[in-house]
């Protein structure tokens, strides 16, 4: 009922299952699924960061049944949920200027 698991165990879990069904075409957009973070222990609860905002119920259903069958958790409730990522990078446009010219400055 109550079980941890470490983010890179997750995440290397959601690679294969996205390798073997892709994530299906949302709004025009193809769904990419980012990566995964377990939020809860009881009941198990994990969010999928992805470029959309939510997948179909179909999908989820899918992804549910295959993290299930991976970590021996039957009949136990899991969660799902998806976030949308932040859009902008957080390094991109950094308009502040740095000095550049080394430790004595430019006159060195």
């Amino acid at each position: 009922w109550s079980r941890t698991f470490p983010t890179g165990v997750l995440n290397r879990w959601l690679r294969e299952v996205v390798t073997g069904a892709p994530p299906p075409v949302v709004e025009g957009v193809r769904a990419k699924l980012k990566y995964i973070i377990q939020t809860k222990g009881r009941p198990p609860t994990f969010i999928i960061f992805s470029n959309v905002a939510e997948l179909p119920e179909t999908y989820l259903r899918y992804l549910t049944k295959q993290f299930q069958d991976s970590f021996q958790l039957f009949g136990m409730p899991v969660r799902l949920m998806v976030q949308k990522s932040a859009k902008r990078n957080p390094y991109a446009g950094d308009k502040r200027r740095r000095g550049g010219f080394g430790l004595g400055g430019r006159d060195a």
